[in-house]
């Protein structure tokens, strides 16, 4: 029995208090996606793609709102008023063939919702539900100066493990039940940022 199947929409609130909802994404979502994309920051297309992009084309985002809800996951999340509104977007897909399981992983959170929980509400979420299906961590490559998600990993509570390379970062975050509530461990801390010079 899964822990969270998200089978129908689930309430939750922010720290501030915003009510929002979030749900498993699904097939009608692929414009919505588009919305959210041409709301964003250009600094959070650049952090969420690695590279700058003008839109999220209909064949993108049709590919990224039709998943098998196993091996490709996304919960999305809307604010409770306006529900045909996407905020904020947490999703999977398995590595083929990985031992232990592994996923990429991604989160992109509007702008104006950054910095209110929202990022860390997905992730519990996408990990609860990563588990339940075999999932045995989450992998991401990011910009080592993307402050916001090392922050979220590092305030989860999982063991994570960094890899810097040539100005990008490579996570490996634990999912596995036994490891919840776990403080990262000292020798796999996140990397400091760069002094001045």
């Amino acid at each position: 029995m899964e822990p969270i199947p998200l089978r129908k929409p689930e309430p939750a609130v922010l720290r501030d208090g915003a009510r929002v909802i979030i749900r498993p994404i699904r097939t009608e979502d692929a414009p919505r996606l588009q919305s959210l994309f041409d709301r964003l920051s250009r600094e959070s297309v650049y952090y969420r793609f690695l590279e700058l992009r003008k839109e999220l084309t209909s064949q993108e985002a049709r590919r990224l709102a039709e998943l098998d809800y196993e091996d490709q996951m996304a919960l999305v999340a809307s604010c409770e008023e306006c529900e045909e509104e996407l905020i904020g977007v947490a999703r999977y897909a398995v590595i083929p063939g990985s031992q232990p399981r592994e996923a990429e992983a991604a989160i992109v959170v509007e702008d104006r919702y950054q910095n209110r929980g929202l990022g860390a509400l997905l992730l519990e979420r996408l990990t609860a539900y990563a588990v339940a299906h075999g999932i045995d961590a989450f992998v991401a490559t990011i910009r080592n100066d993307n402050r916001r998600v090392l922050r979220l990993v590092e305030r989860s509570g999982l063991p994570a493990e960094f890899e810097l390379e040539a100005g990008t970062l490579t996570l490996r975050v634990e999912l596995k039940p036994q490891a919840r509530g776990e403080a990262v461990a000292p020798d796999r801390k996140v990397p400091q940022e760069r002094r001045g010079g």
